[in-house]
């Protein structure tokens, strides 16, 4: 018995010691791409170099940086300080914040940037393994391993706390209806922003949240729909109207000759905006923009935001009392908040 144990630990040695091998290739390609959000000499969080320009003459590119809301919350500025792996340090301005989701897009110009590997979140599956690099208690690039166990809307009684110092002034939260990366993996303060990594290296998601002894990040497929939604630009459209998604009966849907379960519902206009100018009341139920159905209110802002439409004529479809009506309307672009 004891030579088995012996045979089975020598052939497992080489194995792991490629995985190994695998894990510290990952980090240090990664780390490349990591930054440190600070507040004087203070490390506060981490950020992702996403995506980078095209260089000018002189060899500089701007960069789009993702990082989480509350990390840009807790510098208290909309201009963070970001030092970056070779330890320069560069200044980034907040571009677009979306606390729902808990993220936030800078902007920043330097040289010698190297933008993030970003993979597809959807694509995650239960027990694969994950890597999350950032900046805990201050030591720079550190890197933790474990096992995805879930993506899925949080437990809505589980209080989340963001991967921040203690004397950040955040408290926990918890997420209604976002779905977040779950792994078996440590976040520490100075994680929030940080890049989780699939084994091939690629962003799969933001570390933000810790809870019930797992991390919490935000998936890379929502960061790419933020940024869709804000053109890159930092500004989003604007129609004037706030909604709500209800549910639809079965009848009232067979009426409407709609498939879908919810709906936007208009629960204020305001006034002297584009939604008051083309005719949408309160109470109109809108069912499509363009031909796209719309499911929620949040989906009903992505379909506004697409790229390339953000400031472009739009057709909307509503129920008003029980019949469908066509409404063209053009969003209003601005800066997004």
């Amino acid at each position: 018995m004891a030579d088995g144990v012996i045979e089975n630990v020598a052939v497992a040695a080489p194995a792991l010691s490629a995985l190994s091998e695998a894990v510290a290739q990952v980090a240090e390609r990664a780390r490349l791409s990591v930054a440190q959000a600070q507040v004087g000499s203070r490390g506060i969080g981490s950020a992702i170099i996403w995506e980078i320009g095209q260089s000018d003459a002189s060899g500089e590119a701007e960069a789009t940086i993702i990082t989480n809301a509350h990390v840009v919350a807790a510098g208290r500025s909309e201009r963070i300080a970001l030092r970056l792996s070779d330890g320069r340090q560069i200044e980034a301005q907040l571009l677009a914040i979306d606390p729902e989701h808990d993220l936030a897009a800078l902007r920043a110009r330097a040289r010698g940037l190297r933008a993030a590997d970003i993979g597809d979140s959807s694509a995650l599956r239960m027990g694969e393994l994950v890597v999350a690099i950032g900046n805990p208690f201050g030591i720079e690039a550190a890197v933790t391993t474990g096992v995805v166990s879930a993506q899925a809307p949080v437990d809505p009684d589980l209080e989340l706390e963001p991967a921040l110092p203690r004397d950040s002034g955040w408290r926990g939260r918890r997420f209604a209806r976002v779905e977040l990366v779950q792994a078996d993996i440590r976040l520490y303060p100075g994680n929030s922003g940080g890049p989780l990594l699939d084994a091939r290296g690629r962003v799969v998601g933001v570390n933000a949240m810790v809870g019930g002894g797992l991390g919490f990040a935000i998936p890379s497929n929502t960061v790419r729909r933020f940024l869709d939604e804000t053109g890159r630009s930092g500004q989003r459209a604007y129609i004037g109207v706030q909604a709500q998604t209800v549910p639809l009966t079965p009848s009232q849907r067979q009426r409407a000759g709609i498939t879908h379960e919810t709906v936007p519902l208009i629960v204020a206009v305001e006034a002297g905006g584009p939604a008051e100018a083309a005719g949408i009341l309160v109470g109109d139920a809108l069912l499509s923009v363009d031909g796209r159905a719309t499911q929620s209110a949040e989906h009903l802002v992505r379909l506004l935001n697409r790229a390339g439409t953000a400031g472009q004529p739009r057709t909307l479809e509503a129920l008003r009392g029980g019949q469908r009506i066509t409404i063209t309307l053009t969003p209003v672009l601005r800066a997004a908040a």
